[in-house]
Formats: C-alpha cells, structure tokens, sequence
C-alpha cells in the first residue's frame, strides 16, 4: 500500500496525541500548584532543612492529601482527597488537550518546522549508545562526588543551593555544549539530577533528616522550577515559529 510522504514524519502527530499532551501539561500545571501549596499551607519552611520542627505542614490543592501529624487511620496520606485532586487535575488537563486539539494543524506545522531547522543546523541524530566503561566511569564520579560534597558540604545551606538551584544547575550544564540533539540534553540531564538527589539525600542523613522528607523537598522546589522552565521553553519556540 502507498505511503503519504507529505505527512510530517516528526514529533507532530493526530488529535489523540495532541490531546494527550495538553492534557499532561494541564496535569503538570496541576502538579505545580500543589507543590506550592506546601508554602502556602504550612506555618514553617525550615523543616525541610532541618531547621525547625514545624508541626503545622500541609500540602495539597484543591484539598488537603497530607498534614504533619496526621496518621490517616495507618496510611501516609489521605488517599481518598489525592484521589479527587487526581480528577480535578485531568479536568483541568482535558481542557488543556482540548485546545491543543483544536490547534493541531497550526501546531504541527511548528513542530515540523523546528525539527527542519534543527536538522539544518547540524545537530546529531545518532542513537545514544552507553558503554560498559563508560556506565563504570560515571557511575565512580558520582560516588566520588557524592562521597566528597558529603564529608565537606553536611550542612543545611547545601541542601537549600540543591532546592533552590538544582534545576537552573542541571539546564545550564545541559545547555552548555553545543550542535546537541534535545536527546542528548535529556541524556545528560537524567543522570544529574540522579547524581544532586543522590548529594541530597547523603548530606540530609548526614543531618538526621529523615528520606522522605528530602525527597518531598526535592519534589516540592524542583517541580514549579521545572514545570515552568519547560513550558516557557516550549512556548518560547512555538511563538519564534509563528513570528517566522
């Protein structure tokens, strides 16, 4: 059967895709504001850092899933409220894909375009390929670096630079190299951010902060920063391409 070669063969794709796409930036969005709402619900940020024993923590928007000093009958959250605000994010996210439907044609004309000139300038398109040396390599000057910002940097400070200033560090030495595919940036960025959570995570034992508390730290800076960052990207190049 005949193939229809005018069809962009890039990212862009059908409506479906379209609108599972929006619908995972409105749920991301989502993501964001109950991140926030830890700063807005709680009395006491120093927590995270082992700073204060704040007992007035909250987080969770539109509705309350988890409160410091809650037992919720032997479970962690309040699944039932993490459950609603699980729906109220895909509403939200349907009206995004909605949207991003209705603009499909447009938006796909943008995608194939960028895809153009990102071929057009060179960038590599070559499978990434790991070796077993080199996973041994990296995998070595994490536990080094790990091994060293702990027994130097074991200090609240470290763990609010690595909340505040992750995702800048991690874009920036993503950003660095030139002529790159975005493959090989996500390549880049992954195992970063693995290796500063893994920093994080040492330096909060080192501290007595209990793991999970790190890690809802980590969640709670590194999602808004993250999520908005990416956006204001994708945005920023679909809008250079409309101009054009």
């Amino acid at each position: 059967m005949a193939t229809d070669n005018s069809l962009p063969t890039t990212l862009a794709g059908t409506r479906f895709r379209w609108f599972a796409r929006g619908t995972a930036v409105g749920m991301l969005l989502i993501a964001v504001v109950n991140a926030l709402s830890y700063f807005v619900r709680s009395s006491d940020w120093g927590n995270l850092i082992g700073k204060a024993e704040a007992n007035d923590e909250a987080i969770g928007f539109p509705f309350v899933v988890w409160e410091s000093g809650n037992t919720y009958n032997g479970f962690y959250a309040d699944y039932p409220m993490l459950f609603l605000n699980v729906l109220v994010a895909f509403a939200i996210g349907s009206m995004v894909g909605i949207i991003a439907v209705g603009q499909r044609e447009t938006l796909n004309r943008l995608v194939d375009d960028f895809e153009r000139e990102a071929e057009a300038a060179g960038e590599s398109k070559r499978p990434i390929q790991f070796s077993l040396m080199g996973l041994m390599t990296a995998t070595t000057l994490c536990a080094v670096f790990v091994a060293i910002a702990v027994k130097l940097a074991a200090r609240p400070e470290t763990l609010l630079a690595i909340y505040a200033l992750g995702p800048i560090c991690l874009v920036a030495i993503a950003m660095l190299p030139r002529r790159l595919s975005w493959q090989r940036r996500v390549a880049i960025i992954t195992p970063s951010a693995l290796t500063l959570i893994a920093v994080a995570i040492a330096v909060g034992v080192r501290l007595g902060i209990e793991f999970d508390k790190v890690m809802m730290g980590i969640f709670l800076c590194w999602t808004p920063q993250s999520a908005v960052a990416a956006i204001a990207l994708t945005t920023t190049l679909f809008l250079q391409q409309a101009c054009r």
